[in-house]
């Protein structure tokens, strides 16, 4: 016999059961089946049992397909419908709007919004694409007059250059144009797969919110997303939300740190797999913004020699925008990292990443693919103010002579899960502060040891254990015997606290040293009294 609640909870999540068979929050779940009509009961078992048996999909496709029929002589979706009969209270049809795309894709919007509280496959990677799901608004009765109305826009139709604006074409939706984005995200873009993805972007932002989804809410996102679209087709630079999944570190529910930039907070369990694509290894969400612009937009033709050169042209200001947005993100780490405290490294470490582009079904996703997952140090709440101070500093002072130092020490802190390859990296750090061209091993350590030790005897020890650190990497570097895991794991640990304690010094103590090469930098610290 088959436990009927049991199957539609874990097929489709509670939410949405309770709105589809109108089940207030307060009520139990357990006598659910009883009272409801037979075939709304029948008709969610069926599609559950088929999308068990297709593995990856599950419900999002299929279930998802099935409950977005529109039913003509209801005038509404079967999903909607089924509530209907369940004795809920339905969404009234919104009323017209001054903009014809906002009012079309808002009366998709009534009919197909209940889907997106079918939770996901849990733990599931790169799940968005799948959530946005272009198959709930393909057959609904608004997509034709939704789509010439986009292509009439005067802002809109830009995306789509030389397409049937002064026609009634038998299936608009199929338009189709080449696309370079600074997210990096290029490509065909086909009208109805953007259409598709302003309903899921929309629903993103409800989320984003924290807030639980209702038509309103949705409606109200909606109006931002579209008003984003007709910015990038105007060719404007948009700041969209980026989210950041964050290990190494972890906020407790209310914490939150306010940066320039961004603000770092504690993670909603709803938010794991579609702003985190999925990711449980985040104790920490950073959200912040991406400079999104559309660079190019043509007809294209893939089957010509030169298709790729837009490609091409605009490669170089790609690559600049994805580097100043993780330069950013870099700071905002180091800045944590710089207020750890003994060995109990405050380490943040990129997990994913998703970008709120109205144009890429599912928005622009990534997930860390390593297996390296350091351990989430929870952050005290006295720990918020030295934070944003040290982020200010190196916000306002950092040189990019430091660069180097900066990235090596975030990869031997939070990325390296061999102990000799994150000392390799954090000694880098240390000859990026100051480095030579000759005498290196004695001018990177004296320098560290005069900066960090007040007392010239101090000073003598500190250099000396510093040495014997450099000499480990030597020794491996021409093939001597690595150390074992427990000596290994020690000397990684002594040198990333001294290059810790290295950089803090000179963004707090030492900031005219900053702008210095690495050369000058020791040669200045060295020489002086």
């Amino acid at each position: 016999m088959i436990d009927v609640k049991g199957l539609l909870i874990v097929a489709y999540g509670e939410e949405f059961i309770r709105y589809v068979l109108n089940i207030s929050d307060s009520e139990d779940l357990d006598e659910f089946p009883v009272n409801k009509p037979e075939e709304v009961i029948n008709l969610l078992v069926q599609f559950a049992l088929q999308s068990a048996q297709t593995g990856y999909v599950d419900v999002n496709l299929m279930a998802s397909a099935q409950l977005a029929t529109y039913l003509p002589e209801h005038e509404m979706s079967l999903v909607v419908y089924y509530r209907k009969l369940c004795g809920g209270v339905i969404d009234e049809k919104p009323s017209a709007d001054d903009d014809p795309v906002f009012s079309a894709l808002n009366l998709i919007a009534r009919d197909i919004w209940p889907l997106y509280l079918i939770s996901p496959p849990r733990g599931r990677r790169g799940i968005g694409f799948f959530a946005a799901n272009s198959s709930v608004i393909f057959r609904h009765p608004e997509l034709n007059g939704l789509s010439q109305a986009f292509m009439d826009d005067s802002s809109l139709s830009k995306l789509f250059p030389d397409g049937a604006s002064d026609r009634v074409a038998p299936e608009p939706m199929m338009e189709s144009a080449e696309w370079v984005m600074t997210s990096g995200h290029s490509g065909t873009r086909q009208l109805l797969g953007v259409l598709t993805q302003l309903l899921y972007d929309a629903r993103l932002r409800v989320m984003l919110e924290g807030k639980r989804l209702t038509l309103d809410d949705l409606s109200r996102a909606l109006k931002v997303s579209l008003d984003v679209l007709r910015r990038l087709a105007d060719g404007q630079t948009v700041e969209v939300p980026a989210v950041i999944g964050f290990s190494g570190i972890k906020l407790l529910e209310g914490q939150s740190i306010e940066f320039t930039d961004g603000t770092l907070r504690s993670v909603r369990p709803d938010e794991m797999d579609h702003l985190l694509s999925g990711s449980g290894n985040a104790g920490a969400v950073y959200e912040t913004t991406y400079p999104l612009r559309l660079l190019h937009a043509s007809r294209g033709d893939l089957s010509a020699s030169d298709w790729h050169k837009p490609f091409q042209k605009y490669r170089a200001r790609i690559d600049e925008a994805i580097r100043s947005f993780e330069y950013s993100l870099e700071k905002v780490r180091l800045s944590l990292l710089l207020c750890s405290d003994g060995s109990n490294l405050i380490a943040p470490k990129e997990e994913s990443r998703l970008l709120f582009d109205p144009t890429t079904l599912g928005g622009i996703a990534q997930w860390s693919v390593s297996e390296h997952i350091p351990s989430n140090t929870e952050i005290a709440d006295g720990k918020s103010d030295e934070v944003v101070e040290m982020y200010d500093l190196i916000r306002k002072k950092h040189s990019e002579s430091l660069n180097i130092a900066m990235k090596r020490l975030l990869s031997a802190a939070s990325s390296r899960r061999d102990s000799n390859d994150a000392l390799i990296d954090a000694l880098i750090a240390w000859e990026n502060m100051f480095g030579t061209r000759s005498e290196t091993t004695f001018r990177v350590t004296a320098s560290l040891a005069k900066i960090l030790e007040g007392e010239a005897d101090a000073r003598r020890d500190l250099q000396r254990e510093l040495n014997k650190l450099y000499a480990v990497r030597s020794s491996m570097v021409h093939g001597a015997k690595e150390p074992g895991p427990e000596a290994a794991a020690a000397n990684r640990d002594r040198v990333i606290r001294v290059a810790i304690d290295g950089l803090r010094c000179l963004y707090r103590e030492r900031p005219d040293l900053l702008a210095m090469p690495s050369e000058e930098r020791s040669k200045a610290v060295l020489l002086e009294g």
